[in-house]
């Protein structure tokens, strides 16, 4: 997978963000900051609660079970006779849809050729997916295999109720959770059965991408537990997205030394999906509302290969917090040319260009190396004479060298090869719509105020400050008496 270049589709131009949609996107800002208070995830008391409270750490979570049968078309229709990965970017884990508590289709990976495959129906049993996935531990401890997951339930997601499973709630499964799991079928499971994909760290994460006005956004969410020894329950050391935001932290960036390509192919693969999505008209066929979008979740695994696991539908809310960094990013006022922007410390690009100087500029002005060799062998060719007195960077006859005087010196080139180059002329500075007064401080120094500004009136209060306006001139001098002060305005 780290040879996989995957071309991200082409930008396309968006419609700039209207009036109501402005203030639409601060309200869902404003409202989420307002409602969580000391930085908790609902408040503190609750966080609390939720903390004592392990069976409540889940929440509704369910998944797109048409999209396994698009990539599976979508495989099937590609001309390149390579593998699945190498063609799109990524890979999908063993997965098996369960309709009524019945198996309705098996796809996996060929390792024969690496393409997309689906199981025959005569194939398509819960007893061969059991012998697939839910293997013992190499170790072969009761204990281990009860803390190692091997499966994800992930319920099904539908817009008619009868067609949904009983519960909302996703379930990671260990070999005997699964087997479990498996003799506890019954016509209301409507979901995948999925093989647990091991993450390449310590802890299991997962990263859910969705689309806003044509802008990809990742959110990668990192569960605070470890994988294999950390301390709770199965459910509280995998679950991400799958779980309490309290379970987890999140970050906008997927960085990692050992395959920093991942998130732009993270990125093409997303966009990739969603475009085929648009195509196939995934939407209408979930009958989503304006206010529903798809979500895309993949992991990475340790020998650095890219998993979609699932998609789901979540709420424009969601989507709108995890896409505010490009919201923001993306807004006029960051993108626009700012008038006036070189008035502002750092608001240009001013930057020294990589050229030589000239060389009648120097910081210190001192004998060239030509002239220090001239000096050495007229000295040496004197007969009679002292070595001369080598000094720090410099050699001389032990006296000070004689400096020319100021208006002797040679005029440092003003040919603009010093200063740095600019893209543009400077800017003009607007003069200040005031005049500062300079009023006497002392007694002594009253006579001589009184006889330049040509005014005795002692006893009226001078302003610090006067406009320079026309108009503001005028309306000083009409409201200007003995014994009043003067109304000032900012032209």
């Amino acid at each position: 997978m780290g040879g996989v270049d995957l071309p991200r589709p082409a930008a396309q131009a968006v419609a700039p963000l209207l009036p109501h949609e402005m203030e639409h996107i601060r309200k869902v800002y404003d409202d989420d900051l307002a409602g969580k208070k000391h930085a908790s995830i609902i408040t503190p008391r609750e966080d609390a609660q939720m903390f004592r409270t392990p069976d409540k750490h889940g929440v509704p979570c369910e998944c797109i079970i048409e999209l396994y049968e698009l990539l599976w078309r979508w495989g099937h229709r590609n001309p390149k006779g390579r593998g699945f990965a190498e063609n799109f970017g990524f890979s999908i884990p063993d997965t098996m849809v369960i309709v009524k508590g019945r198996p309705y289709a098996w796809y996996f990976i060929s390792k024969k050729d690496g393409s997309l495959l689906r199981k025959s129906e005569g194939h398509i049993s819960l007893s061969a997916l059991e012998k697939k996935i839910a293997k013992e531990p190499a170790e072969g401890s009761k204990e281990t295999a009860k803390n190692t997951c091997c499966a994800v339930w992930m319920p099904m997601a539908s817009q008619f109720p009868e067609a949904r499973c009983h519960t909302p709630y996703a379930d990671f499964l260990s070999v005997q959770g699964f087997q479990k799991f498996v003799m506890q079928l019954r016509d209301t499971h409507s979901g995948i059965l999925q093989a647990f994909v091991d993450p390449h760290s310590v802890s299991n994460f997962l990263v859910r991408t969705v689309e806003f006005r044509r802008q990809t956004s990742l959110c990668l969410r990192t569960n605070r537990s470890l994988l294999a020894s950390g301390k709770g329950s199965l459910f509280d050391r995998c679950a991400t997205f799958e779980g309490w935001e309290g379970l987890s932290s999140s970050s906008s960036r997927y960085r990692n030394h050992r395959h920093p390509h991942m998130e732009d192919l993270i990125l093409a693969a997303s966009e990739t999906l969603n475009r085929r999505a648009e195509q196939e008209r995934v939407r209408q066929m979930l009958f989503l509302g304006p206010h529903q979008h798809v979500a895309l979740h993949f992991k990475v695994t340790s020998d650095h290969q890219l998993f979609f696991i699932f998609a789901s539908i979540v709420s424009e809310k969601d989507v709108i917090l995890q896409i505010r960094p490009q919201l923001l990013m993306g807004d006029p006022c960051m993108t626009e040319e700012l008038p006036g922007a070189a008035l502002l410390p750092g608001g240009t690009n001013r930057k020294a260009a990589p050229f030589e100087a000239p060389a009648c500029y120097t910081a210190a002005r001192g004998p060239s190396p030509e002239e220090e060799e001239e000096a050495k062998k007229a000295s040496s060719q004197r007969e009679g004479s002292l070595p001369p007195i080598e000094r720090s960077g410099r050699l001389g006859s032990g006296k000070t060298p004689r400096q020319r005087p100021l208006s002797d010196r040679r005029p440092m080139a003003d040919d603009g090869a010093i200063l740095p180059r600019m893209g543009y002329a400077k800017p003009v500075i607007p003069d200040v719509p005031y005049t500062v007064l300079d009023p006497p401080r002392t007694v002594e120094d009253y006579a001589y105020h009184a006889v330049e500004t040509n005014s005795l009136d002692m006893g009226l209060k001078r302003p610090l400050i006067a406009p320079t306006s026309a108009r503001a001139a005028e309306m000083e001098s009409d409201a200007a008496g003995p014994g009043c002060f003067t109304a000032l305005s900012q032209a």
